[in-house]
């Protein structure tokens, strides 16, 4: 059901081959883990801004939105793997290459193990004020740009084009969608009206919330509903 400008992924391993890329930001539909093996680089998602070197793990929620650019003139080797969780974020892992290596049989199988082997993997080097403010602004909290800024020596034109720099969006459009991304989430697992979940979310009514959620996704909250029903209806069929 993703959108084709949705970017796929191929699980297994992969040689990033230029040297200090930029990949600007893109969305993926379905979720993946990028196991780090060799180099390291810069991602900054929903999750906020992370430095990802050898044995370090991002996990990708389905949704997410990132850009990338690679650190130094060494090559870099990743591993992407399935990832159906929600959880996203920062993490490492012991033995990459164990990983890799079961990859090569049975993605769903070193997924597996990956989950089991996660650690936190968040350190000081991801302590970017665009990491803090991107955690505040996925959050939901109300925020106010200028007086955030100014309690850290930042002008709000500052603020903007920092976060616009390091994410390759604004902190209103990140916010947004971040916004819409967890209203599309509660389409999909609760049983709620969909004008309760457009005011939980604080859309200012039901069209906006749909109009959010079909640029952001390609299709509408009510199909989307209407598809995750289909889904469970062939599942009871098939048990």
């Amino acid at each position: 059901m993703w959108p084709s400008a949705f970017r796929t992924v191929r699980f297994g391993v992969e040689t990033l081959a230029s040297p200090n890329a930029v990949r600007p930001r893109h969305q993926h539909g379905a979720g993946y883990a990028t196991v780090v093996l060799s180099g390291s680089f810069v991602e900054s998602s929903f999750a906020g801004r992370s430095i990802a070197g050898p044995g370090e793990v991002l996990l990708h929620a389905a949704l997410d939105c990132h850009a990338n650019w690679s650190l130094g003139r060494g090559r870099i080797q990743i591993l992407r793997l399935p990832w159906d969780e929600p959880l996203e974020g920062h993490f490492r892992v012991h033995d990459p290459d164990r990983l890799a290596r079961l990859s090569e049989r049975d993605p769903r199988a070193a997924a597996a193990e990956l989950a089991a082997a996660l650690t936190a993997g968040v350190s000081a080097r991801q302590s970017h004020w665009t990491h803090t403010l991107a955690a505040e602004l996925a959050s939901g909290d109300p925020l106010a740009l200028r007086p955030w800024g100014e309690a850290r020596g930042l002008r709000a034109e500052e603020v903007s084009r920092g976060f616009q720099r390091h994410f390759g969006v604004s902190p209103k459009r990140f916010r947004l969608e971040a916004r819409t991304r967890r209203a599309w989430n509660a389409v999909l697992c609760s049983d709620q009206p969909l004008t309760r979940i457009a005011q939980d979310h604080e859309f200012a009514d039901l069209a906006h919330m749909s109009r959010s959620i079909r640029d952001f996704t390609g299709h509408a909250p009510s199909r989307w509903r209407a598809a995750t029903g289909a889904a469970v209806a062939v599942q009871i069929r098939s048990s």
